[in-house]
């Protein structure tokens, strides 16, 4: 974190606010970052078995193995746009229970968006709505869901909503540097070995990156 701090504050010592444009216009963006999920439910269920139910907490761990990142592709209509959105947010469960021996989705817990913008005094709200689609790395008493089963790890679990506020900074040219904050919230049944288990998420993003302005 002191290195995404560090960048942050160089990211805006250096830019200049980017100016509204009134011409259509694409935008591509890529994104670093980390994020805080809320303590929330989480209830297994395993085929022959007592369910398992608990307050899960989670650690993003955004630099580990597959990295927390985003990307969105936008089509501006003066100060509005539609975008398509990916984030590969990422969950390791921290306080497992004896019955579960490995929980995490880190290999995405990735939400997929079509999102609705609009530029306002300088910043950029956004709202959005689509799909989660998960990658699950699990151990439930000693039963561990094999790699590479669904569409090849991946499963379309569950559905997610967003909302954003992003500032963006000239750098040079049509390329620009981002700062943004969003909330999400989830829900995704996601598969374990001979079951499922039912996944609630909310959680708090913050992520910087660079974008171009076609």
């Amino acid at each position: 974190m002191k290195k995404v701090s560090m960048i942050i504050i160089l990211v805006i010592s250096l830019a200049a606010a980017l100016p509204a444009a009134a011409e259509n216009h694409w935008t591509l963006e890529g994104f670093l970052g980390s994020a805080w999920s809320v303590p929330a439910p989480l209830s297994i269920h395993q085929w022959g078995e007592d369910r398992i139910y608990l307050i899960a907490r989670y650690q993003t761990k955004p630099f580990k193995e597959s990295p927390y990142y985003a990307w969105r592709i936008a089509k501006w209509r003066a100060n509005q746009a539609w975008e398509f959105e990916l984030i590969h947010h990422k969950i390791y469960l921290s306080n497992p229970p004896a019955e579960v021996q490995h929980f995490e989705v880190s290999h995405g817990y990735n939400l997929i968006t079509i999102n609705r913008a609009w530029l306002h005094r300088g910043f950029i709200w956004r709202f959005g709505a689509g799909l989660v689609a998960v990658h699950p790395e699990t151990t439930i008493r000693g039963k561990t869901l094999p790699w590479g089963k669904g569409l090849n790890g991946f499963y379309i679990s569950g559905l997610t909503v967003q909302a954003g506020m992003e500032k963006k900074f000239v750098l040079w040219g049509r390329l620009f540097a981002a700062l943004e904050g969003k909330l999400t919230a989830s829900y995704a049944i996601v598969p374990i070995q001979d079951g499922n288990a039912y996944l609630p998420n909310a959680a708090l993003h913050g992520l910087f990156g660079l974008g171009y302005r076609f």
